[in-house]
């Protein structure tokens, strides 16, 4: 079903392109080369979200936000990471 719902989520939003730069920062030449449907896992159990590559980075965002205690209120947000900078690390184009 998670899968179900990630694809229409998808498709409502514009692609996963769209998704990307409303996601993360992104400089004006960067373009989105793939993304992925993965699990990320954490030490709260495994996060389901996408894993996009672009030009520029690597990067995780999750399907749906994730509840954490902020006092004593239950705030939401979505788990994002930067896996690698691959402007300033690695260029994908001299992999392979």
């Amino acid at each position: 079903m998670g899968r179900i719902a990630q694809g229409t989520k998808v498709l409502a939003e514009g692609g996963y392109e769209k998704i990307f730069t409303q996601t993360f920062e992104t400089v004006p030449e960067e373009k989105l080369q793939d993304s992925f449907a993965c699990y990320l896992s954490t030490s709260a159990g495994p996060v389901m979200g996408v894993l996009y590559v672009s030009t520029e980075k690597l990067a995780y965002c999750s399907d749906s936000p994730l509840s954490y205690k902020n006092g004593t209120q239950t705030e939401w947000s979505y788990y994002k990471v930067f896996f690698l900078q691959l402007l300033t690390c690695l260029h994908l184009e001299n992999i392979g």
